[in-house]
C-alpha cells in the first residue's frame, strides 16, 4: 500500500485537534497550574499517576464525582502564537497567494518540532474510607501528536503545480497525464525515503483507557503515614502511526488507523477493516503502581511507574517501506490551516512511499517513572515538585527527555485555590503554569468544584515558541462524610 509519507500528518493531526503533548497531570484541571502532582493528586483524577494516593482524602467526604474534565495543549516552534490561534485552531487562515509565502511555510516548517496533546476524561469516580482504603474508576480519552520535519519534507506538504504546468517543487522534474484525466508530477532520477526525509520523525497516537484503581494505608503512625496503589487499564486503540528516518539508509514506519480516520488504503492487508466510524484497530492492558510517604505532617514524597503495559495494533496495520519516490498528485498545502486541507492531500495522493499490510504488531506504553514531593509551608500554602523520567522513549505518546516542575498552591479563602510554577524538559522550552480552582459550594456534606489552568501563562505576552493550552472542568463534585479530609496533611 503505497501513501503519503510526509503529508499523512496533516490528516491526522486535524482528527486529534477537532475531535478531542504528553502532560503530565493528565486532564486534571486542579493540578495543572502548579508544575506538580505526584504527591498531591487524589480521588479518581490520580489514576494513571499515582494511584497510592487513594489511600488519603482531600477533604471529609468519602465520594468523588467528575464529568468532561479536560486539557489540550499545542507547543508549536513551526508558528507563533497569533498564527497556533489563527490557523491551527480557528481554521480561519487565508490561502497563499504568492510562491514567496510557500517558501516562507516551508522554512518554518523545516526542522522544528509542533507537539499536540488531548485529554478528555468522560467519568470520574471515587469512593474512600479509613478503613477499606480507597476504590477508583475512570474513562479518558488520549491524542498525542509529535513531528518534525527536515526540508524536504516540508518542500513536499506546501509545494504543488498549478493546472497545466510543472510540479513547484524540482524534484519532481516531469508530468504525465494518466489514463484517468488526471495530471502527476513525477522524478526522473527518483532517491530512496530514507535519503529524502532524514530527519524527519513524525509519532500519533489515539487510545481510550478504561482505568481501575485501589490504593489505602498501610502504616499509620503519628510522624510517618504509608500508601501504596496500583491500578489497571483496558485500552482501545483508535489510532496509530510512527514514522522516522532513522538514518539515510533506513526508515522505521508503521501504522493502524481506524476507518474513523477516512484513509483509502489502495493495497490490502491482513489486518483490513470493514465499516466506518469509530472502531478500535487495538487493544491492550496497562498498570501503575505508586507510593507515597507522609512525615512529621508536613511533608510528602512519592514515586510511582506508570503506563506499564501495550497495545496489540490489529486493524488497518501497515508497516513502512524504504522506497524510491517516484511522484506526486497534489497541488499541496495551500495555507497554514493543515488541519483543513489535510484530507484532501492524503486522498490525492498514492505514491510517495510505500506501506506493506501486516496482520498485527504489538506496541509498549509510553512507560515512566515519576518522583515527586510536596510540603506544607503553612496551612494552605504548599510548595512541591516533580520529575518524569521516560522509560520508553522511543513509542508516540512519549516525553523524550526528562521532564522537571516546580510549583506552589495557596488558598487565600475556604473557596479559592490558586496554583503556578515552573516546568522545563522533555521536548519543550520552559513554562510558566497557572491555575485557579473556585469552590463555588463547599460544605460538610457536599462541595463542588470547577477551574482553569493554563500549561504556558507566559505565551499571552509572547510570539515565538508558544504553548497554547488550557485546563478546564465544571462538573466536579464530592459528597459523603466519613473522617476528616488532608488536602493539606496537617487537616
Amino acid at each position: 500500500m503505497k501513501k503519503t509519507l510526509t503529508l499523512i500528518m496533516t490528516f491526522v493531526l486535524v482528527l486529534a485537534m477537532h475531535q478531542a503533548h504528553s502532560q503530565l497531570e493528565k486532564s486534571s484541571f486542579t493540578q495543572t497550574g502548579s508544575a506538580y502532582s505526584l504527591s498531591s493528586i487524589n480521588d479518581y483524577q490520580s489514576l494513571g499517576i499515582n494511584p497510592a494516593n487513594l489511600g488519603w482524602k482531600r477533604n471529609g467526604h468519602t465520594m468523588n464525582l467528575g464529568f468532561l474534565e479536560s486539557a489540550f495543549s499545542v507547543y508549536s516552534e513551526p508558528l507563533g502564537k497569533k498564527e497556533v490561534i489563527r490557523d491551527l485552531i480557528m481554521g480561519s487562515s487565508d490561502a497563499f497567494e504568492t510562491a514567496a509565502q510557500r517558501r516562507e511555510a516551508i522554512a518554518s516548517f523545516t526542522d522544528t518540532r509542533l507537539l499536540a496533546s488531548i485529554s478528555i476524561m468522560s467519568l470520574g469516580f471515587s469512593y474512600q474510607d479509613e478503613k477499606v482504603g480507597g476504590f477508583a474508576f475512570t474513562v479518558r480519552d488520549n491524542i498525542h501528536w509529535n513531528s518534525d520535519l527536515n526540508g524536504m519534507a516540508s518542500r513536499f506538504l506546501f509545494t504543488g503545480y498549478e493546472e497545466g504546468d510543472f510540479f513547484n517543487d524540482p524534484y519532481f522534474d516531469s508530468i504525465a497525464l494518466q489514463p484517468n484525466g488526471d495530471t502527476i508530477a513525477y522524478a526522473t532520477d527518483p532517491q530512496k525515503a530514507s535519503w529524502l526525509y532524514h530527519p524527519t520523525d513524525i509519532e500519533h497516537v489515539y487510545y481510550r483507557e478504561y482505568i481501575l484503581g485501589y490504593g489505602r494505608k498501610f502504616v499509620d503512625k503519628d510522624d510517618f503515614k504509608f500508601y501504596a496503589g496500583i491500578d489497571i487499564k483496558y485500552l482501545q486503540g483508535y489510532g496509530i502511526l510512527d514514522y522516522t528516518s532513522v538514518s539515510e539508509t533506513e526508515v522505521d514506519g508503521y501504522q493502524a488507523l481506524c476507518p474513523f480516520y477516512q484513509v483509502n488504503y489502495s493495497d490490502p492487508t491482513p489486518s483490513q477493516m470493514e465499516g466506518e466510524g469509530m472502531k478500535a484497530a487495538g487493544h491492550g492492558f496497562g498498570f501503575d503502581i505508586g507510593v507515597t510517604f507522609e512525615i512529621i505532617r508536613k511533608i510528602r514524597a512519592s514515586i510511582a511507574l506508570n503506563d506499564m503495559g501495550f497495545i496489540n495494533w490489529d486493524g488497518n496495520v501497515y508497516e513502512g517501506e524504504n522506497v524510491d519516490i517516484t511522484q506526486i498528485e497534489t497541488n499541496g498545502i495551500n495555507s497554514y490551516n493543515i488541519f483543513e486541507e489535510g484530507q484532501g492531500i492524503i486522498a490525492d495522493n498514492n505514491n510517495l512511499g510505500e506501506w506493506k499490510g501486516l496482520k498485527e504488531k504489538k506496541v509498549n506504553l509510553a512507560s515512566n517513572m515519576r518522583v515527586g514531593g510536596s510540603y506544607l509551608i503553612q496551612e494552605g500554602l504548599e510548595v512541591g515538585a516533580d520529575f518524569l523520567i521516560p522509560l520508553q522513549a522511543e513509542v508516540p505518546g512519549a516525553f523524550k527527555k526528562l521532564v522537571f516542575g516546580l510549583g506552589t498552591r495557596y488558598d487565600p479563602l475556604p473557596w479559592v485555590q490558586l496554583s503556578t510554577g515552573f516546568m522545563t524538559g522533555g521536548q519543550f522550552a520552559w513554562a510558566i503554569p497557572l491555575g485557579v480552582t473556585l469552590r463555588p459550594v463547599n460544605k460538610e456534606h457536599v462541595s463542588w468544584e470547577l477551574g482553569f489552568a493554563f500549561r504556558d501563562f507566559s505565551t499571552f505576552f509572547k510570539q515565538e515558541d508558544p504553548n497554547v493550552s488550557l485546563a478546564m472542568g465544571f462538573l466536579r463534585f464530592s459528597f459523603g462524610t466519613g473522617g476528616s479530609g488532608q488536602r493539606f496533611p496537617e487537616e
